[in-house]
């Protein structure tokens, strides 16, 4: 028996401008981060001449080396750790049950907390209230301040809200036939259901906790509770500020006796904080694309 084979498809002009421009697009997003670990690798003083692009021109670990120095680094990456999963998951519990409740017509009292909810989305009490209402909590200097203001979020909640209305209400009557309480079905079967949504909001609150660090320079003056956003931005901080002071007095080599710059260690601080967010991606894409286009489009 002869078997036939399937001719090779041939690619006309339009394929190959299609594709054309599709690899173009792919360069044109792909080179920014490629330029920047490339400069995170290369010597900040020559950096500084420009002309680097696809490789270091002088190649160093110096910038990382400078980073992993600061013995404090460690912990701060715990810390790190430790709020992005902790605030990652309670956030995702406290909306997510917030959101299935709302989501049901039958609640009471419920125009009542859409309405707060909509006043939460675009009005906020500003700096000075909050840092008062964090020091009567007694959340200065505390842990638990990374977690406890970001447990709940109104955007999320609607997202939430519009994924629950799209789930079949048959669903639901037959849970409550068989005996299950709204706990029940919420646990046992809303959420298996809700895997596309909670990784696209959890994949978003998970990038958030681990780059905040406005809250730490606001509400915790204690070295051990620094997270390593903090703790990057410290350094750069204290690079540009020794240029500075070398500018000012003349003496500009001082400030480049390792060959780093303030923009080389951002570079280098830039690697390193977004390796974990990189390794996690892959595990929640398959749901991520999806999770965003249901929240996007249930009414």
């Amino acid at each position: 028996m002869k078997i036939e084979r399937k001719p090779w498809r041939k690619f006309g002009v339009s394929d190959v401008v299609i594709y054309f421009v599709l690899a173009l697009i792919v360069f044109i997003m792909m080179f920014p981060f490629w330029n920047a670990v490339v400069l995170s690798f290369n010597e900040g003083k020559d950096a500084m001449m420009g002309g680097i692009y696809f490789w270091p021109r002088k190649f160093t670990l110096a910038n990382y080396s400078q980073v992993f120095q600061n013995t404090a680094i460690w912990q701060a990456f715990g810390i790190s750790v430790a709020r992005t999963v902790l605030g990652t998951v309670l956030s995702l519990v406290v909306t997510s049950m917030f959101a299935y409740s709302a989501s049901k017509p039958y609640l009471k009292f419920r125009r009542f907390y859409m309405v707060l909810l909509l006043i939460a989305m675009f009005f906020n009490g500003g700096i000075i209230p909050t840092f008062l209402t964090i020091r009567n909590l007694g959340l200065i200097n505390n842990f638990l301040v990374y977690i406890l203001p970001g447990m709940f979020n109104a955007f999320y909640a609607q997202i939430f809200i519009s994924f629950f209305r799209g789930l079949p209400e048959s669903l639901f009557e037959s849970a409550r036939i068989d005996g299950a309480r709204e706990f029940k079905i919420y646990s046992r079967l809303v959420l298996p259901l809700s895997k596309p949504v909670l990784a696209a909001v959890g994949l978003f609150t998970a990038v958030f906790n681990w780059n905040a660090w406005y809250d730490n320079m606001l509400y915790v003056k204690t070295e051990g509770l620094n997270t390593l956003s903090f703790l990057f931005v410290k350094m750069i901080k204290a690079q540009e500020t020794m240029e500075n002071l070398a500018a000012t007095s003349g003496v500009t080599e001082l400030a480049n006796l390792s060959g780093v710059s303030s923009t080389s260690l951002q570079l280098a601080t830039m690697m390193i904080a977004v390796l974990p967010i990189m390794l996690v991606y892959p595990f929640v894409q398959k749901y991520f694309a999806t999770g965003m286009m249901i929240g996007s489009v249930k009414g």
